[in-house]
């Protein structure tokens, strides 16, 4: 019983709200009720729709057929993505369906090196190789796929054959890796650095310069003679000329002012992994390699009848000579020194400048302007190098005065959001004002009165009523209904906080009713 007085209380309490409001009014409330349902109810549908995960990937056209069949069969819901070849169920449901697939056998089509398990011994050396390059390069794909970013991956292996009996055997294996990435990521360089080792390291005898990387979109990200992620030298690029180009024009903005100044910058940068090998030999004077300092003496004694006799022949007085002895001593020493050599091995990374393109634009207006100390300045802050090509240019143009006052767009800018602000409160308080004054309207209860019904009741002279005066009926005046138009516009513009408490007062009249 008190359940159902509530019901009433409630339902005539609803009834009375309700008839306060017009007919615009009633249909304006539905068809925000309305809004509000389908708000919601799309809302729910949002937040109730499971989101998906990936079951497998990388699938063959009859292992995804089979197991769509499976999930069909047993009510869950599935779709498939990238041309068929993936699985999405809800993400509660991974687990348990991977359980349950694998119990059936799906997905049934073996990768990587466990592919070999089946071979037969009977098969020849051709097929061996055969199904050992396509398990190999299946295993360095899901390897791949593991990194982070990598959807797929698909390896090719050009190995050389291995024959014992081979005289002189085939060039360096190689290889080509293609990478599906998601949607919206790209690798970095070190993510591409070890996708380059990782197959390289699992072929003997192959380099990281022997493997080639590209993406979906068929962008080379390395490959022999560009190096590591040769797709981001342009990037690289792009980054350095904008590192430089902000450097640069924090300093002009500080000498010249904000706006005065325009800096383009220009770089070519090496691409190449340059290793550089010199020797040299170095030699210590004054330090010997052994000492004492090695010294060798010869001494040689000659003993004989003496000389020939000499004179002049025909004369007397030829004289000879006796017996005579001639000594001959050699010394001769040996010193070894050290002598050194030096080998240095330089390898310089990609990124080097190889030349540099700097323009600057200067307001021509700005006092005491000195392209001169400018030019030195930028060239000084920009590492211009003129031996290696490197060029700078410094001119000074006017520029317009839109880019002199930024100050003043902005404040412009401020004054048209505020009068804009203004006339959207203005028309919101008059929207609210004529409310109030056609709910006052409907409120009022009017009789009007007829003349018929008038003349019975005067009597005597001076339009005098006849009667007590107390037993006249309340008459209730009909109100006159007020003119919205300027009036009540500029009484908005004027008195803007008694509009507001207006509204508020009846706002707070109608949550009581």
């Amino acid at each position: 019983m008190a359940s159902q007085d509530l019901l009433a209380k409630a339902r005539d309490s609803l009834r009375r709200f309700a008839s306060g409001f017009t007919t615009g009014q009633k249909a304006v409330v539905m068809v925000g009720i309305a809004l509000v349902v389908a708000i919601a109810v799309a809302l729910a549908s949002l937040t109730s729709s499971p989101s998906y995960g990936v079951l497998f990937s990388g699938l063959s056209a009859q292992d995804a057929g089979s197991i769509t069949a499976k999930l069909q069969s047993a009510g869950v819901p599935y779709e498939l993505t990238n041309g068929g070849t993936t699985v999405l169920v809800p993400q509660n449901l991974v687990d348990q369906e991977r359980v349950s697939l694998a119990e059936a056998g799906l997905p049934s089509q073996t990768a990587g090196l466990t592919s070999l398990n089946g071979l037969s011994i009977t098969s020849s050396q051709i097929t061996q190789q055969a199904d050992y390059q396509a398990a190999l390069q299946s295993q360095l794909a899901q390897t791949i796929e593991a990194i982070n970013g990598v959807q797929s991956a698909q390896v090719n292996l050009a190995l050389p054959p291995t024959d014992a009996f081979a005289i002189g055997q085939s060039s360096q294996p190689s290889a080509s890796v293609i990478v599906t990435l998601d949607a919206g990521v790209s690798l970095t360089s070190q993510q591409v650095e070890a996708i380059v080792h990782l197959v390289a390291s699992a072929i003997p005898g192959m380099n990281a310069n022997d493997v080639t990387v590209a993406d979906q979109n068929g962008d080379v990200l390395a490959a022999p003679g560009l190096g590591v992620n040769a797709q981001g030298a342009g990037q690289s690029a792009q980054g350095f000329d904008s590192q430089l180009e902000a450097s640069i024009q924090s300093m002009l903005d500080t000498i010249v002012g904000p706006g005065n100044a325009n800096v383009r910058v220009a770089a070519t940068l090496s691409t190449n992994q340059v290793t550089t090998k010199t020797q040299s030999i170095q030699t210590q004077k004054g330090k010997p390699l052994t000492t004492p300092t090695q010294t060798q003496t010869q001494t040689q004694t000659f003993t004989g009848n003496g000389t020939v006799p000499g004179g002049t022949l025909g004369t007397t007085g030829i004289a000879t000579t006796g017996n005579q002895v001639s000594t001959y001593k050699q010394t001769s020493s040996t010193t070894q020194y050290a002598i050194g050599q030096v080998t240095q091995t330089v390898q310089q990374a990609p990124g080097a400048i190889q030349r540099l393109s700097v323009a600057v634009a200067v307001n021509s207006h700005v006092k005491g302007l000195s392209l001169a100390k400018l030019r030195q300045v930028v060239a000084a802050a920009a590492g211009i190098v003129p031996a290696r090509g490197d060029t700078l240019s410094v001119v000074a143009v006017p520029f317009p005065a839109l880019a002199t006052t930024p100050s003043g767009a902005g404040s412009s800018l401020f004054g048209s959001i505020l009068g804009i602000a203004k006339v959207v409160l203005l028309v919101l308080g008059a929207l609210g004002a004529i409310l109030l004054m056609s709910r006052a309207a409907a409120r009022t209860e009017v009789e009007p009165l007829f003349p018929a019904e008038l003349e019975p009741a005067l009597a005597g002279t001076g339009g005098q009523l006849a009667g007590p005066t107390e037993e006249l009926p309340a008459v209730a005046l009909p109100q006159s209904q007020p003119v919205v138009g300027e009036d009540v516009l500029d009484y908005i513009d004027r008195q803007p906080e008694d509009v507001a408490k207006l509204l508020r007062v009846w706002m707070t009249a109608r949550g009581r009713k």
